[in-house]
């Protein structure tokens, strides 16, 4: 153990005895690894270097994390914006349709990949807002759902065409008489893309409007027999008529 200047000894010969037993431990001290004091000098010039990298990596972290703050400033408030306004196009469609919904981002930090968007909707009063999946809602309130989402992204995305395949199937009576209704209306305002709806069946008395087309496509095996009996093979007295429709369009 070390010893304080109070705690040496008060004569010149004790100070000398102290002095020899003390360098006698010393001696004593035998240690196996010649290369010890070289292994401790080593390990301290790697701890030296190891410390300055990481400041310099730290600081380069530091720098990198300004740089994603910065750039993150420039999109993120402008899709926070447009998340903003397709909620209110959702929630708006969604009253008329159901009880409430809304659209939310779903931002994760620093960790860009699992931002999302969330979808919460309820079709009952008493209920409280869920997340749309297949846990939650049946089949038919997902595709309504869906659809109303789809029409809350038409005055803001650009696209030539949208296609929705089925989206009736599920639904009651009165919920695909309404997305019916909300389809055609979104898809026939002015500077919107063209909207294929494609299904095996449509209700009765639905309301087309002048800018929607129908079109029936039958197949199968009996298809071309039925389709040449009334006329519609080459050369038939409906084929030129089917092809100046073709080129008209």
């Amino acid at each position: 153990m070390p010893l304080s200047c109070f705690q040496l000894p008060d004569s010149l010969e004790e100070l000398h005895e102290e002095v020899e037993e003390r360098t006698g431990q010393a001696n004593r001290i035998v240690c196996p690894n010649p290369h010890v004091l070289q292994q401790f000098q080593e390990r301290q010039e790697q701890i030296r270097s190891m410390q300055g990298k990481v400041e310099s990596e730290s600081q380069r972290l530091e720098e990198l994390k300004a740089e994603v703050e910065r750039v993150q400033g420039q999109w993120l408030p402008r899709l926070r914006s447009l998340v903003v306004r397709i909620n209110e196009a959702f929630s708006r469609n969604f009253q008329e349709m159901a009880v409430a919904g809304e659209v939310a981002l779903d931002e994760k930090g620093a960790d860009f990949r699992s931002y999302g968007i969330r979808i919460r909707v309820k079709f009952r009063e008493s209920a409280e807002l869920q997340d749309l999946s297949a846990h939650h809602q049946s089949g038919g309130e997902r595709s309504v759902s869906t659809i109303l989402y789809l029409v809350s992204l038409q005055d803001l995305t650009r696209c030539p065409f949208r296609v929705v395949d089925e989206i009736n199937q599920g639904m009651d009576p009165t919920n695909e008489r309404n997305m019916f209704q909300q389809l055609v209306r979104a898809a026939t305002h002015d500077h919107t893309p063209q909207c294929f709806l494609l299904t095996p069946k449509l209700l009765p008395d639905l309301d087309y409007g002048e800018s929607c087309t129908v079109h029936c496509v039958m197949n199968g095996l009996h298809a071309a027999p039925l389709a040449a009996t009334n006329g519609f093979k080459e050369g038939g007295p409906l084929w030129d008529s089917l092809q100046e429709s073709a080129a008209a369009t």
